[in-house]
């Protein structure tokens, strides 16, 4: 049973307890947000007791340190409004930046450092350890109810097996599976296993293919599936390693359309992005195609209907032939009739269509003899 959040003693926070730091994760580069904002994307990895956002940092505190270290890792490297976090265990110092932003030597007979395991099983050099750095997971089983973490345990070491960084996650009662699966794909992870009391009874599990064109697999039978999980995994590192001929579009933009074709949802700001991309590949394609001037002469071509709009506005604006304080268009029926463009004008349907909801029937009439 998810434990209730106590209401905090007036002008205490718990998340500035230096007591309770180990139970505390610290969030690096976020945007400008409400305690509330933050608090909801780490909500998924445990109950959360309270916050504290400053400029463009801010703490959160759980229950344990288990659940902190666990929502560090998780939302490491994740993107939140557009920014990418540093999320680490606020009990843990961040690597000191060398002098002169140079990074210290080797000696020559030094051996170099064994590989060290993380939380959770994942194996990075100590060097990448010493900097801080992260590993994203390839896959993370996601387990509705605790009573099945020993089957959600067995289909973690088989994927390992295998050679996947897979962890296991225990979201909350509350937060929706989309939501859930939202944020796991967000870190970059590739897939997603679910794991409930349903599929240990029918010893399956459900497998969701995160990258590229999502792809949701239910309960498939668990050997099926991690066959299934495994053989994917085998190929996509063999695409991977392929190097590219062709220079693509740039990793953000990548990812972004990856986003719009999975249809996740984006921010106002990644749409700018993704139209002013656009937008210069589509004239860099005109210049190609036409030539640097007929590109510019295109682009600044207006509009025909805008144009349309325009001389069917000059004639309604034009004063009344009783006006003789204005200068007339045409001074004699002769120089209308010389005008080919206006005379093409008011034999077009569209123009007199417009005209019949202004205009009266004889008039409509007069213009049609005249023409």
């Amino acid at each position: 049973m998810e434990t209730t959040r106590e209401p905090e003693p007036s002008g205490y926070n718990i998340a500035k307890d230096p007591a309770l730091k180990k139970n505390r994760i610290f969030l690096g580069n976020i945007p400008i947000c409400t305690r509330k904002d933050l608090e909801s994307i780490c909500q998924p990895y445990g109950n959360v007791l309270g916050s504290v956002v400053q400029k463009n940092f801010g703490f959160v505190q759980f229950e344990s340190e288990e659940i902190a270290n666990k929502a560090a890792t998780a939302l490491n490297r994740s993107t939140f409004k557009s920014n990418v976090l540093t999320v680490r265990n606020a009990s843990i110092k961040p690597p000191p930046v060398p002098k002169n932003n140079m990074m210290p030597m080797a000696m020559p007979n030094q051996m170099p450092m064994p590989p060290v395991a993380i939380q959770g099983g994942i194996v990075m050099s100590a060097a990448e350890a010493a900097e801080g750095g992260s590993v994203i997971n390839d896959c993370e089983i996601v387990v509705v109810n605790r009573e099945n973490t020993k089957y959600a345990e067995y289909v973690e070491e088989r994927l390992r097996k295998v050679g996947m960084r897979v962890d296991v996650l225990f979201p909350n009662e509350d937060v929706m599976l989309g939501k859930v699966l939202a944020n796991i794909s967000s870190r970059g992870c590739l897939y997603a296993v679910l794991v409930t009391s349903q599929h240990e009874t029918l010893n399956s599990i459900t497998v969701h293919i995160l990258y590229g064109v999502p792809a949701e697999h239910r309960n498939m039978p668990v050997e099926d599936a991690i066959t299934l999980v495994a053989t994917d995994f085998r190929l996509k590192k063999q695409r991977d390693a392929v190097p590219t001929k062709v220079p693509g579009h740039p990793y953000q933009i990548r990812k972004l359309l990856e986003m719009l074709c999975a249809n996740h949802p984006l921010t106002a700001l990644q749409y700018e992005c993704l139209i002013k991309y656009l937008e210069s590949k589509r004239q860099e394609q005109m210049r190609r195609e036409l030539g640097d001037a007929n590109a510019l002469a295109k682009l600044k071509a207006p509009d025909p209907e805008v144009e349309l709009q325009k001389k069917i506005l000059s004639i309604m604006n034009k004063p009344a032939v009783t006006d003789i304080s204005y200068e007339l268009m045409y001074p004699t029926i002769e120089a209308v009739k010389e005008d080919q463009r206006f005379m093409a004008l008011l034999k077009d349907a569209r123009v007199l269509s417009a005209l019949e909801s202004i205009w009266t029937r004889d008039l409509i009439d007069t213009v049609a003899e005249f023409v």
